[in-house]
């Protein structure tokens, strides 16, 4: 099954750039990347060494329930433009050797069975069975170091956004 991944929405972005309170009621801290693997959720490529960058509480949901799970996330403080996917299919950010790979169905509710460890050449290969499989709509990527929230994955009509 074709699919794309999806960043933090500029919506999100913006207002966080602008100062206004994460999911936690926070204003967003500000900090200046040392170059050592910050990955920005907005553009899905690294924070350079120089630049600055925000971490924010987000909740990457649009409802509220049990599955509703927030964390900690990064984005560049100037805005950025979400890049192309490289050449092996995955967003540049991915730079770890495995990652969680997870489906949610519908109601943004985990599809029980379907997450795991998958190591990270792997990810696009599971992603297709995962969007194939019965009530899975969307796939999130998470760290599988910290569980902190990339991105996530849904169907596409393009067979060349994948």
């Amino acid at each position: 099954m074709p699919f794309k991944f999806e960043p933090m929405d500029e919506t999100t972005a913006a207002r966080l750039r602008a100062g206004a309170a994460d999911s936690y009621g926070n204003a967003p801290e500000r900090r200046v990347s040392d170059g050592a693997g910050i990955p920005c959720r907005r553009c899905m490529r690294m924070v350079g060494k120089g630049e600055a960058y925000l971490i924010a509480a987000w909740r990457p949901f649009t409802r509220l329930h049990a599955y509703t799970e927030t964390g900690p996330v990064f984005l560049h403080a100037d805005e950025c433009t979400p890049g192309k996917t490289e050449p092996d299919g995955l967003p540049a950010f991915l730079t770890s050797p495995d990652y969680i790979v997870r489906g949610y169905d519908a109601g943004e509710r985990i599809v029980y069975g379907t997450g795991g460890v998958t190591a990270r050449e792997a990810i696009p290969a599971r992603i297709e069975e995962l969007l194939g499989a019965p009530g899975v709509t969307a796939v999130h990527i998470r760290s599988s170091r910290n569980n902190c929230y990339h991105c996530k994955a849904v169907p596409s009509e393009d067979a060349s956004a994948g």
